[in-house]
């Protein structure tokens, strides 16, 4: 048995909210209700209130087989495009931008789960948590180094030696020794006499 509802005519981009649709998709409707409850998404309130609506549909049933609310979950949550609104926005010169704003059309569908089938979406959030990422292998034993002897323990590990960088130092240019000078006829090159033009053969007389 399915329970439907649509909300049309909502004034969000589609592409934004199926973003959140596919995130609560084939989950238990109460802990869809708890995730949507706690996203920051402007799509969240209105996919949960869409799936409030859905719940309310199953509770108020009439039928003589009446749905056990404890085993609805989300089997559809579907976005399609609505219409769009064409707006202007002014620019310079007398030009006009064009603005489309988006609509969307949302339609939740709750079904009943069997035993089975909760069975099975358990141990896939089982492993989804244990493992970290829907459709990741499980984690397996690590394998005992290589060379490593039966019913003997792995050697200690050699330290690895530090990684040279190849770096020289370079000689300091500017504390080499200048011929031409000093009793050795040597000085540093911070002492060379520094001239000014014009006056190599003394300041000139005004």
């Amino acid at each position: 048995m399915e329970f439907k509802v649509k909300q049309k005519w909502i004034k969000l981009s589609p592409q934004k909210a199926r973003l959140v649709a596919a995130a609560v998709r084939g989950l238990d409707v109460q802990d869809a209700i708890d995730v949507l409850k706690f996203m920051p998404q402007k799509a969240a309130p209105l996919v949960s209130k869409a799936v409030r609506s859905a719940l309310a549909n199953a509770r108020e049933h009439k039928g003589d087989e009446k749905p056990d609310v404890d085993k609805l979950f989300l089997k559809s949550v579907v976005v399609d495009v609505g219409p769009t609104l064409k707006r202007i926005k002014p620019r310079a010169y007398g030009r006009a931008h064009r603005i489309l704003r988006r609509t969307s059309h949302i339609m939740v569908v709750l079904a009943e789960r069997s035993e089975e089938e909760r069975a099975a979406a358990r141990t896939r959030g089982e492993r989804r948590r244990r493992v970290g990422r829907p459709g990741a292998p499980t984690e397996e034993p690590r394998k005992p180094a290589e060379g490593a002897a039966e019913g003997r323990e792995a050697g200690p590990a050699k330290p690895k030696k530090p990684r040279f960088l190849g770096f020289k130092k370079k000689e300091d240019k500017y504390g080499a020794k200048v011929k031409g000078a000093g009793e050795a006829g040597e000085r540093p090159a911070a002492e060379h006499r520094k001239t000014e033009r014009g006056t190599k053969g003394g300041r000139k007389k005004k």
